[in-house]
């Protein structure tokens, strides 16, 4: 599907209707936009400069470049300054598309880039991998769901996610045309995972469920490190070629029944997402209290948090710090990328000096667990580690 039989909408807000195109990971779901749309080869995808690499990986795969824009660093999410800052250092005519990011579930200043965007026939994704509950208000005054207000949205409900089916993806999209494609894309293009995969999944929910504590968070990493890094566990987030950025052999995959039925349950709950906005108030005042500085939310935003990010002074003290403690502190983003190593981030096209806020805050940001088994006394456990690293 060409980029130019795009049909724009004239007014934002995505119908509760929208169907969901479900697929194995929430990268296939980028990748199934992108391949639907024709970008491939020759053509550019301006990405984050702080995002993991599953989505580079997944404009490579595509046949397309990653183009990478630098964030700002309040609300850590690109914006149309920093666009345009990448897109004059490019050859314009080859950038077909730009994925925004709601970093950590906050929501990117998105309006003035679909109204940019849509002047140069340049597609806007809205990348939705953090986001469950978000809205943004526009230039009008009016609040819009996060993922309502560009061409696509693409989701994801791997483990670490708002919403999580193990693993999993899904994209939204109000265009008929982008929205046949990727259904025909579905359907003709994505194999059905594997009885065996589907079962090792099934399982590794179930070990989930009985570890999913922040006191169990170092315990329950260690052991899925140590099992993938085996071959033992074979249902992973991401493959050791992907980590490479090599494309692996059944890379588009659909959901599997079990997934979807998972989705359906847990997208019907709320309470999850009351919880969230319950723990950002507790964070911020926990923080305020100890003289720490509170994460600042743009007047645009109205954010449920799928992590809380906090900037400190030596990040690997205050991981290494949790880790003695077993206090859960999340590492996203260890490099601009979320490659394995710094020395590997230009296997996914990244170029250290392109994005200088993206690579200070990867050197500064941890982020706070915001999940069901936070408790406030965990909440505090963590505010007290920061009080002693910050």
């Amino acid at each position: 599907m060409a980029k130019d039989r795009i049909c724009h909408k004239e007014s934002w807000g995505t119908p509760a209707t929208t169907p969901l195109h479900t697929f194995w990971k929430g990268r296939v779901a980028l990748h199934a936009v992108l391949r639907v749309l024709g970008i491939g080869e020759g053509h550019s995808v301006l990405v984050p400069g702080f995002t993991g690499f599953s989505v580079p990986s997944a404009v490579k795969f595509a046949g397309a470049t990653p183009i990478y824009v630098d964030i700002e660093p309040e609300c850590f999410n690109l914006s149309l300054s920093t666009i345009e800052a990448a897109y004059r250092r490019q050859q314009p005519a080859t950038v077909r598309a730009v994925v925004v990011q709601h970093t950590f579930g906050i929501p990117a200043d998105i309006e003035p880039i679909v109204v940019w965007a849509r002047e140069r026939g340049i597609v806007v994704i809205e990348d939705c991998a953090h986001v469950w509950g978000s809205r943004y208000r526009d230039s009008r005054g009016k609040w819009h769901e996060v993922g309502s207000i560009g061409d696509a949205a693409f989701y994801s409900s791997q483990w670490t996610k708002p919403v999580s089916t193990g693993i999993g993806g899904w994209v939204k999209t109000h265009d008929p045309r982008l929205d046949a494609a990727l259904a025909d894309f579905r359907q003709h293009e994505c194999v059905h995972p594997s009885i065996g995969e589907v079962l090792l999944l099934a399982g590794q929910l179930w070990l989930r469920s009985m570890t999913a504590s922040s006191r169990l968070y170092w315990v329950a990493l260690t052991l899925y490190r140590n099992l993938y890094s085996r071959g033992l566990v074979v249902v992973g987030s991401s493959s050791p070629e992907e980590l490479k950025g090599i494309r692996p052999g059944g890379y588009t995959k659909r959901m599997s029944r079990l997934q979807e039925w998972l989705l359906k349950k847990r997208l019907a709950q709320t309470a999850l997402q009351r919880r969230r906005r319950e723990l950002k108030d507790f964070y911020d005042a926990e923080l305020k209290a100890a003289g720490l500085p509170v994460l600042r939310v743009p007047d645009y935003a109205d954010p449920v948090l799928m992590r809380y990010p906090f900037r400190v002074r030596d990040k690997a003290r205050a991981l290494a710090q949790a880790r003695r403690h077993w206090i859960e502190l999340g590492d996203w983003y260890k490099n601009p990328v979320q490659a394995s190593a710094d020395s590997e981030v230009e296997l996914f096209g990244y170029r250290w000096g392109t994005c200088p806020e993206g690579e200070r805050a990867s050197k500064q940001v941890v982020n706070l667990p915001m999940h069901a088994k936070v408790t406030e006394k965990v909440a505090r456990r963590v505010v007290k580690l920061l009080t002693e690293v910050a």
